[in-house]
C-alpha cells in the first residue's frame, strides 16, 4: 500500500487486516505504532527512483511466499505543486515496475489505484493536479488487472448513514475518508480484470447556485495561479472554480467534473480504452451491472 501513514490510508489499513490481508505499507515516515502492528513496513522516498532495488529487495522478503498481490496506489498529494507532480509520477512509474518484477515471478499481480473525478475535467477547467491524475489514468489502463477508482473531494465531513455503522458523505457530494476507505475495501473484494469505478455519494452532487459572473475575480485568480500562487494547488484550485462559475447553469453542470456528468465520463472511458464505469455509493455497494454491459469495450 503506497501511502499507508496518509489520512486515506490510515483509514483503510485496519479493514484490511481486519479481514486477514497481510499488509505491506509504504511511506516516507515511520507509521504509528498501531499501524506498524501486524503490518510489514517499508519506508522509502519514491521519488529516489535510485533505491527502488532496496525496496523490491525489502517487499520479496515481506511477501514471503504469497502468491497473489494486490497493489494500492493511495498518493493523492498535494502539499505543492511540484511535490505533487514528483510524487504522482514517482507513484506510478514504481507501482507499473513493481508490477512487471512480480509478474515476472510468476505472481498474480493486482492494482487498485486512487484517483479522482479531477481527471475529467475539460481542458479549460484542469489544474495541475487533475493533469497529473489524469497522465496517470492513462499509464494505468494499459494494465491487464487494473481497478481505476475515482474519488470524490475528501475531507471532514460528518456522515449520512443508511444503517448504523455505515460510511456516508455529505450532502455537497464530497465524502469522509472513512466512506472513501470503505468503498476502496469493498472494490477490492472485486476480482480485478480492467475496471472503472465512481465513488459517488448518497446524496447526488448538486453544483452551486448561480451567482453573478465575477470576471474581475476570474481574472485575478487566473494571474495568481501563473504568478505568486503557480505552486500552490489551492491557488489553481480556485482559479478553476472561478472559471466554472462564469459560465451558464445548463453548461456548467456537463463540464463540472465534481458531478462525474456522462458528458465528461463516457469520452473518458473511450480514450482508457475501458468497459463502462460501475459506481460504489459510499455505504452501498451497488449490485454489479449486466455482465454484457460491463464487459462491452468502448472504442474510439
Amino acid at each position: 500500500m503506497l501511502g499507508a501513514t496518509g489520512r486515506l490510508g490510515r483509514s483503510l489499513l485496519p479493514r484490511l487486516q481486519a479481514r486477514g490481508c497481510h499488509v505491506i505499507g509504504v511511506s516516507r515516515t515511520r507509521p504509528s505504532e498501531t499501524a506498524e502492528r501486524g503490518s510489514g513496513w517499508v519506508c522509502a522516498d519514491l521519488t529516489e527512483s535510485s533505491r527502488w532495488p532496496q525496496v523490491h529487495g525489502l517487499l520479496r522478503q515481506l511477501l514471503g511466499h504469497q502468491e497473489e498481490v494486490v497493489i494500492i496506489d493511495l498518493v493523492l498529494d498535494r502539499v505543492s505543486v511540484t511535490s505533487m507532480r514528483q510524487s504522482i509520477t514517482a507513484a506510478t512509474r514504481f507501482v507499473v515496475r513493481t508490477r512487471q518484477l512480480l509478474t515476472d515471478e510468476g505472481l498474480a499481480v493486482r492494482v487498485l489505484a486512487a484517483s479522482t473525478t479531477a481527471v475529467l475535467a475539460p481542458r479549460g477547467l484542469r489544474t495541475p493536479y487533475s493533469a497529473a491524475k489524469r497522465r496517470q489514468a492513462f499509464a494505468y489502463a494499459r494494465l491487464d488487472a487494473i481497478d481505476l477508482v475515482l474519488l470524490p473531494q475528501l475531507g471532514d465531513v460528518e456522515p449520512i448513514t443508511n444503517s448504523p455503522g455505515d460510511a456516508g458523505s455529505s450532502v455537497s457530494g464530497s465524502c469522509s475518508y472513512e466512506a472513501a476507505a470503505g468503498a476502496l475495501h469493498e472494490i477490492s473484494l472485486e476480482p480485478a480484470q480492467r475496471s472503472l469505478w465512481i465513488l459517488g455519494a448518497d446524496v447526488p452532487h448538486q453544483s452551486a447556485s448561480p451567482a453573478p459572473a465575477d470576471i474581475p475575480g476570474a481574472i485575478r485568480s487566473a494571474v495568481a495561479a501563473r504568478t505568486a500562487g503557480r505552486d500552490s494547488p489551492a491557488a489553481h484550485r480556485q482559479a478553476s472554480h472561478q472559471r466554472l462559475a462564469l459560465l451558464p447553469a445548463s453548461v456548467r453542470v456537463r463540464v463540472d467534473h465534481h458531478g462525474a456528468p456522462a458528458q465528461l465520463l463516457r469520452p473518458f472511458e473511450r480514450r482508457l480504452r475501458m468497459p463502462r464505469a460501475r459506481t460504489v455509493i459510499a455505504g452501498n455497494k451497488q449490485p454489479a451491472p449486466d455482465p454484457s454491459e460491463v464487459n462491452r469495450a468502448h472504442r474510439p
